[in-house]
């Protein structure tokens, strides 16, 4: 008999360490949303900042190409969901306009009925290693195709990775935007928004994009 009890209180106790471990664990967590570590190492987040890096200058040009009226062009940070209590992560990002009126509008978030996708690596970027542990980076440009560019190499956005209109969701979402009153004169246009100002981010946080304004 005092064998099963000590069995059982050594059970409970193991569990109750595992327990505490988590909620300290949970509580870092909250206080540092930087901290990515649970689900990148230093490896990983060179990588995710370089793909991010060329995502965000792929979304910024087709902006800047094909719309006027837009004064400024930038994004949220790389916001980390799930991971080792969810497994797998996914990384995502907003772009965020001004227009030429100094009304600021985020992508990526519902606009009355209808919500709008985000931007990452849910279809947009593929980020992995190969077998030799060199860096992989896929960047999507043309999603009604499904064709992808490798741009493992580079260090800017070549030609080639620019998307390849018409990119829908984006062109939706921006339509959207300007309806519902948040963008003004902001119009599809060959001529482009030549004087954009691009502002990059590559902070990488741990947090829901849906909460981020």
């Amino acid at each position: 008999m005092k064998k099963k009890l000590f069995r059982l209180a050594l059970v409970l106790a193991i569990l109750f360490a595992a327990s505490m471990l988590y909620l300290n664990k949970k509580m870092e967590e909250q206080k540092d949303p930087y901290n990515v570590s649970t689900v990148l190492d230093d490896k990983g987040v060179k990588l995710y900042k370089r793909g991010f890096r060329l995502l965000e200058e792929q979304l910024a040009t087709y902006i800047k190409e094909h719309y006027s009226g837009v004064s400024k062009i930038e994004f949220s940070p790389i916001f980390i969901q799930g991971g080792e209590d969810n497994p797998p992560f996914t990384a995502d990002v907003l772009p965020v306009i001004y227009d030429e009126y100094g009304n600021r509008a985020v992508m990526g978030k519902r606009i009355g009925k209808k919500g709008y996708p985000s931007y990452g690596t849910t279809g947009d970027l593929f980020l992995d290693f190969d077998q030799l542990g060199n860096e992989s980076i896929l960047l999507e440009v043309s999603p009604i195709l499904g064709k992808k560019i490798d741009v493992s190499n580079a260090n800017h956005l070549p030609e080639d990775a620019k998307l390849t209109p018409p990119i829908k969701g984006t062109d939706d979402n921006i339509d959207s935007l300007v309806n519902d009153g948040q963008l003004k004169n902001v119009i599809k246009s060959k001529n482009g928004s030549t004087n954009v100002e691009i502002v990059y981010n590559l902070q990488i946080i741990r947090w829901s994009y849906s909460e981020w304004k």
